[in-house]
């Protein structure tokens, strides 16, 4: 076991500068949850953040997958400091939600258990499953409680915004050049924009609180608009664009004072003197060249939503994807399964599809009640204050892309880029704020 380990060790990165790096984040990690610090909440939120990109950085293809400790030792180093923080303090956990808990391990581990992929996930998907998501959960709970718990989680998400939108715009140049070429639609698998765009979408309700909440200049938060969209320019993602860009127009308007309208006027003006002089230089990008190549056979608006899963090929994944689930309905094939099942892919480019074939009817259930259950939370939250109802679309839109871009939960491949759980991470950090929301406007009106 140790030579195997320190084996890994020894080709952690594809250079003794990436080794280095990937050392110094190990070294990072432990000082800044062992050590005081002020900022503990944004140290423990981030870390799922800055280990996606130490992972991208690492190494295109692990040959350990998400079963070396390797890959998992940010989120054993994370797993030790709640042990360390529950020791210092009571777990405030209700009832109901330790039987959630209690619940969640035990299904969560069935299917790991029975999955055929078992070998290459079971350090994976048990760490993630069993201790650090049920963590995460008690921890938000805990602090929850805080006077300026909902401050820090705006100031902290709109933080963490930031660093994901410049490490990914980071990663797509340095991709280019570390896989000898200017084709960005190979340097986006590099990058993971695709599952990236999920982490976006719900970070961004924050981005507009805090703006709002801390009147941020104009320039910053179009800075912010103008980030987002970027993101989705170098994600080549078709359906990114219908998902997206109706999703930023509905949110940056919910929050009247976040955009003044005539500063669309001003950012307009250039774009209409200069357009001919834009149109030429796009024309010499590589990237308009990819972008005309994944739009070539889209006429109308109405041809892309109805062509959409033939093009992608996300219509012959879900047929697989449903025969897998046919063979196992009630319990599905296990977490993983699909990887070395389906046709390659982690998962089948459908939060609904992946479910049905990997944890069948039950596990299927089970996943849309918690949905259920955190959507009515944050519903409930916009009685507190209007401005919380861009939580809600968040939630919607993350929904969306999920069941037709691609699943972004917990990703625990056998053999890929990343191994990560921020999804559910900044899902329950969501519920938390929702329900703290809520709870002080009761004892307010009590």
């Amino acid at each position: 076991m140790c030579e195997q380990l320190f084996s890994e060790i020894a080709d952690i990165g594809e250079s003794r500068f990436q080794s280095i790096v990937v050392l110094s984040f190990f070294t990072y990690c432990t000082l800044c949850l062992f050590s005081p610090s002020k900022h503990r909440f944004f140290h423990v939120v981030s870390i799922p953040v800055l280990t996606q990109f130490i992972q991208l950085f690492q190494k295109y293809s692990f040959t350990a997958g998400a079963n070396s400790l390797w890959r998992l030792f940010p989120f054993i180093l994370l797993n030790l400091y709640f042990l360390y923080f529950f020791l210092n303090k009571p777990v405030l956990l209700s009832p109901k939600e330790k039987l959630f808990i209690s619940f969640w391990i035990i299904f969560n581990c069935f299917f790991v258990l029975i999955s055929p992929n078992l070998d290459k996930i079971f350090l994976g998907g048990i760490l993630l499953y069993a201790f650090t998501l049920p963590m995460y959960f008690a921890y938000f709970k805990t602090v929850s409680f805080a006077i300026d718990f909902r401050k820090e989680v705006e100031k902290c998400l709109c933080l963490l915004f930031v660093i994901l939108g410049s490490g990914t715009f980071g990663l797509v140049f340095a991709g280019a050049s570390y896989k000898g070429s200017d084709n960005l639609l190979a340097t986006r698998n590099i990058t993971d924009t695709n599952v990236t765009m999920a982490y976006f979408i719900l970070l961004w309700p924050f981005v507009l609180l805090f703006s709002s909440n801390n009147n941020l200049a104009q320039i910053t938060r179009i800075v912010f608009i103008l980030v987002f969209t970027g993101i989705v320019i170098i994600s080549f993602s078709r359906g990114a664009v219908l998902i997206i860009v109706p999703y930023l127009i509905l949110t940056v308007f919910s929050i009247r004072s976040f955009f003044r309208f005539y500063r669309l006027i001003l950012l307009a003006l250039p774009v209409v003197f200069y357009n001919h002089e834009i149109q030429i230089f796009l024309d010499q990008q590589d990237m308009t060249y990819f972008w005309k190549l994944r739009f070539d056979e889209i006429t109308s608006i109405d041809a892309l939503i109805s062509k959409l899963p033939q093009i992608s090929g996300r219509a012959e994944i879900h047929a697989v994807a449903y025969t897998l689930f046919q063979q196992n309905p009630l319990f599905g094939n296990g977490i993983g399964s699909f990887e070395i099942l389906g046709p390659g892919y982690r998962e089948a480019h459908s939060l609904f599809y992946t479910l049905l074939a990997e944890q069948g009817i039950s596990g299927t259930f089970y996943t849309y009640a918690i949905l259920v259950v955190l959507g009515i939370a944050l519903w409930k939250s916009v009685e507190t204050n209007k401005k919380h109802i861009v939580l809600f679309p968040a939630f919607t839109f993350y929904l969306i892309f999920n069941h037709t871009v691609g699943s972004v939960f917990v990703i625990i491949p056998g053999k890929s880029i990343t191994v990560n759980c921020i999804a559910p991470v900044l899902l329950t950090c969501m519920y938390f704020y929702a329900k703290s929301c809520h709870y002080s406007f009761l004892e307010t009106n009590e």
